[in-house]
């Protein structure tokens, strides 16, 4: 620790975050064999547990999203099966765990078809088809469409 200096920094190497540290002052008075100890106060957030979902625009029903690869389609993890325009395996939306938070991210790039092809009646993000190139990081609000259901990705 510098002597000469009232404050520390210190950037963590995973979140990037800057501490900031006092540094007590010792006098010459005082003993160098000091028992007084620095708590530094925890500064990461409590990691939150994940409360992600689609929602139905018409009917609002609820498909909780969980960790790991999610097929969403007439016979995928998530089940639609009221709107035929729907493939069986329409897209995949994978949830991963990065660092203190959750990355939702949105494909139909052909890995869950036979042909290596996006599903038949396309996958739509906020309006926009996708492409099978395409890998759409999800944020609170969005509306994807598939077949004739849009649904609206809600993350608190």
């Amino acid at each position: 620790m510098p002597k000469d200096k009232e404050k520390a920094m210190v950037k963590c190497p995973g979140c990037q975050q800057v501490l900031v540290f006092n540094i007590p002052k010792i006098t010459p008075s005082q003993p160098q064999q000091r028992q007084d100890k620095t708590i530094i106060n925890e500064v990461f957030e409590k990691e939150k547990p994940l409360d992600a979902k689609l929602v139905d625009s018409e009917t609002k029903k609820e498909y909780k999203l969980i960790e790991g690869k999610i097929v969403v389609g007439r016979k995928g993890d998530i089940a639609i099966e009221n709107d035929p325009f729907i493939s069986r395996k329409n897209c995949l939306i994978e949830v991963r765990k990065n660092s203190y938070r959750y990355d939702f991210v949105l494909t139909d790039d052909g890995t869950l078809s036979e042909t290596s092809e996006p599903s038949k009646n396309g996958t739509f993000h906020n309006g926009n088809r996708l492409t099978k190139y395409d890998k759409i990081y999800l944020s609170n609000g969005d509306k994807i469409r598939i077949g004739h259901t849009e649904l609206i990705f809600a993350c608190s």
